[in-house]
């Protein structure tokens, strides 16, 4: 009986996000605690209590994507807000000047929407949605439907026009098989993670070379993938296939998935 392993690829590869529009965004341009300041906006007209305050680009101690819900419009050109955008006294972050940010609606919390997605074929909650603008990555709290991914907690790990993809482990979606009952080795690379698995010899296909999608020097995922193929090999006949789980990494994004599976 034929065995696989089922390796997370990239679902909904180099997609853009088509959440709302911002209410209102810019740079702030004057300090003073527990406000957000901005010469030249019309927050009367663009914001309401309740709506958050986002930082887009990370300044001094505060992450991006770092906010603070709206509790008062002071005025056209500055916002009473409170949270951990903000220091609990003196300034900084969205209270300091020379932070960017983005005024984002309480109903857009925590969402992630693409049009023209079908999110509720092969995405769950338990899934990961990585955000490839900022590198920081979300698990999945529910679908509302096609297009709407509920994100887990409050945050706004996606905001319009971001980029972002997803990954799976429940193996049914969004992975690819590799066969393991005929292979003869498995080796991996520790400058670059690549897993090699080697088959009997024949004429072709006698080596799958599978690359990391986030880059590396390590063989982190080799280590696991060889763990996981040797439980697939020993599991009784009845199971022909087990799933990689979703891995940490070191690289850039933070998870590990498979970049390409190349066979010579």
């Amino acid at each position: 009986m034929y065995r696989y392993i089922n390796l997370p690829v990239q679902m909904y590869a180099s997609s853009t996000a088509t959440n709302a529009a911002a209410a209102d965004s810019g740079t702030t341009d004057a300090a003073t605690a527990g406000k957000l300041t901005q010469s030249g906006q019309n927050f009367l007209t663009t914001v309401s209590v309740g709506d958050y305050a986002v930082i887009t680009t990370a300044v001094s101690g505060f992450a991006v994507r770092t906010y603070g819900l709206v509790t008062a419009v002071d005025s056209d050109t500055v916002l009473s807000i409170s949270g951990t955008g903000l220091p609990a006294t003196g300034t900084g972050g969205l209270s300091a000047s020379g932070t960017a940010y983005s005024i984002i609606a309480a109903a857009d919390v925590s969402k992630c929407v693409l049009s023209g997605a079908k999110f509720t074929e092969n995405v769950a909650a338990g899934d990961v949605v990585c955000n490839t603008t900022t590198n920081l990555n979300y698990v999945v709290a529910k679908v509302i439907n096609d297009t709407t991914i509920l994100l887990s907690g409050t945050n706004f790990g996606i905001l319009t026009g971001d980029g972002f993809f997803v990954l799976s482990d429940r193996g049914s979606v969004g992975a690819t098989k590799i066969r393991l009952d005929n292979a003869t080795e498995i080796r991996g690379n520790a400058s670059d993670g690549q897993v090699t698995v080697h088959y009997k010899r024949g004429a072709t296909s006698q080596k799958c070379a599978i690359s990391m999608g986030d880059t590396v020097t390590d063989d982190a995922y080799y280590l696991k993938f060889r763990e996981v193929a040797l439980d697939i090999m020993k599991s009784r006949w009845t199971v022909n296939s087990g799933t990689m789980p979703l891995m940490p990494s070191s690289g850039t994004q933070g998870i590990q998935w498979v970049g390409s599976v190349v066979f010579s």
